[in-house]
C-alpha cells in the first residue's frame, strides 16, 4: 500500500500547437546518366551528404552535371541536409521536366516526398549538338519552362504541397536587348538563375549555378533573401551564363536585375560573389515577388491548413436568437491560428492577425469565414547616409 498522496499527471499534446520542420527540403532535376546497378533515371533518391556519390557512383567523369550540383548544394547548405534527387535522360529539355502531364519528373518528385519538398532546382546540360532556339537573348525552352512550372506549382498549391523552383538561365547570348523578362510574366513561385559556375563536361553552355543557389536557399529562414551580404560570399569563382565573368557583365547588372534574374554581383571591399536578389517571375508591384515572400505565404498556407483540419465536421453551438456565432467560438478559432503562426514563424514575421466575423450562417452554409493576415519583415535594400563636413567655429558666429 502506497503512502497518502495527491497524484499528478502532466498532459500533453492538447493545445493543437503545430509545428513544422519541411523549411529547407529540397529537391533537384538534373540530366545525366544512369550508373550500373547503384543509380536509374526517373527514380527518386534521397541525399543526405557528399558521401552519397560515391554511394550511387556518381564521379566528375560520368555525370559532371550531378557531381557538380550535387557538390555545391552541399557545400551552401552542409552535409545533413536533405535532398531528393532524380536523374532524367540527358535527351529532355526543361520544359519536359516541367510539364504538367502523366511521368511530369517534376511531379514525380513532388509526389515521391508526399508534398513534402519546399524547394526545387532544375538543371540540364545540353551536349555540343544541341542548338537553343535563341529568342529574345535566351533560349526559349526556358521561357516555356518557366510557365510550365508555374502551373505544377499552383496545382500543389491546391494540394497544399507548396514549393518554389529555380531553372537555369540556358544559352544567354549575352546582350540584354529585347531580353526576355521574367518580371514582365505571372510566375510567382519560379526564378531564373543566370548565375553559372562553369562548363561541365561536353556541355555546350555555361551551366547556372543552381545546386548552390538551391543550397544557400535551404539554409535561409523562409523570410530572408538569399542575397543577404550578412550570410557572406556564395562563391569565389563565377560567370554569368553568357560565359563572361560577372565584372565583364557590369554595365549590364542594372538591366538584368531589372528584369528579373537572379546573378552574381561584387561589393567594393568584399572578395567573392554574392547573389544579386530572390526575384520571382512577376512584376515588382505583386505580392509574391521576392522568393522571401512567397516562402512565408507558402508556410503560412500549410500552417492554417494544419490547424485548422482537425475542425472539419465538428459541431459548433450558434446563439439561438440570433443564429450567429457567440464571441468566445470566434475567439477560439482566431486564438488557434494566432498562437500556431506565431509558434512557428517567430523572427520569419512582424505580426498576425486572425478575426472571425460573427456574423455568418453557419446553419444554412455550413463555412466558417476567417480572414488572417501577415505583416512580413521589411528588406533593408539600400541605406542613404548623408555625409559632409561640419566647421564648429561656423556655429559660434
Amino acid at each position: 500500500m502506497s503512502l497518502p498522496n495527491v497524484n499528478i499527471t502532466l498532459g500533453n499534446g492538447n493545445i493543437g500547437t503545430v509545428t513544422l520542420s519541411d523549411d529547407g527540403i529540397s529537391g533537384l532535376i538534373l540530366s545525366g546518366k544512369a550508373v550500373n546497378d547503384t543509380l536509374a533515371l526517373d527514380k527518386v533518391y534521397v541525399l543526405a551528404g557528399t558521401a552519397d556519390l560515391k554511394k550511387y557512383g556518381i564521379t566528375k567523369e560520368n555525370n559532371p552535371l550531378l557531381y557538380k550540383d550535387i557538390m555545391a548544394f552541399y557545400t551552401a547548405a552542409g552535409d545533413g541536409a536533405e535532398l531528393h534527387l532524380l536523374v532524367v535522360d540527358e535527351a529532355k529539355k526543361l520544359t519536359d521536366i516541367c510539364s504538367m502531364g502523366d511521368g511530369s519528373p517534376l511531379k514525380k518528385l513532388i509526389d515521391s516526398a508526399a508534398g513534402r519538398i519546399r524547394l526545387v532546382g532544375i538543371n540540364v546540360n545540353p551536349g555540343t549538338d544541341y542548338n537553343a532556339t535563341v529568342e529574345k537573348c535566351i533560349d526559349q525552352d526556358v521561357v516555356e519552362a518557366v510557365k510550365a512550372a508555374q502551373n505544377v506549382a499552383s496545382n500543389y498549391l491546391d494540394k497544399i504541397a507548396p514549393f518554389v523552383v529555380l531553372l537555369p538561365a540556358l544559352a544567354w547570348n549575352g546582350s540584354t536587348d529585347s531580353l526576355y523578362q521574367p518580371r514582365e510574366g505571372s510566375e510567382n513561385c519560379v526564378s531564373v538563375v543566370l548565375a553559372s559556375d562553369g562548363k561541365v563536361g561536353e556541355g555546350r553552355y555555361y551551366s547556372a549555378a543552381i545546386g548552390q543557389v538551391l543550397g544557400r536557399l535551404a539554409t535561409c529562414p523562409v523570410n530572408i533573401s538569399l542575397a543577404r551580404v550578412r550570410d557572406g560570399s556564395i562563391a569565389a569563382e563565377g560567370w554569368l551564363t553568357d560565359g563572361k565573368k560577372p565584372e565583364e557583365d557590369y554595365s549590364l547588372w542594372n538591366a538584368l536585375h531589372d528584369a528579373g534574374y537572379i546573378f552574381y554581383r561584387t561589393f567594393i571591399g568584399k572578395n567573392g560573389y554574392y547573389l544579386n536578389y530572390d526575384a520571382t517571375a512577376v512584376a515588382t508591384t505583386d505580392d509574391y515577388n521576392r522568393l522571401s515572400l512567397t516562402r512565408v505565404i507558402q508556410k503560412a498556407l500549410v500552417i492554417c491548413y494544419k490547424t485548422y483540419i482537425d475542425e472539419i465536421m465538428d459541431s459548433i453551438a450558434v446563439d439561438p436568437e440570433t443564429g450567429q456565432l457567440p464571441t468566445p467560438i470566434c475567439k477560439y478559432y482566431e486564438q488557434l491560428l494566432i498562437r500556431n503562426v506565431n509558434v512557428n514563424m517567430e523572427g520569419e514575421i512582424s505580426g498576425f492577425n486572425a478575426y472571425v466575423d460573427p456574423k455568418q450562417d453557419l446553419i444554412s452554409t455550413n463555412v466558417l469565414k476567417i480572414q488572417a493576415k501577415i505583416v512580413p519583415t521589411a528588406l533593408l535594400k539600400e541605406i542613404n547616409v548623408d555625409l559632409s563636413f561640419n566647421n564648429p567655429y561656423n556655429k559660434s558666429e
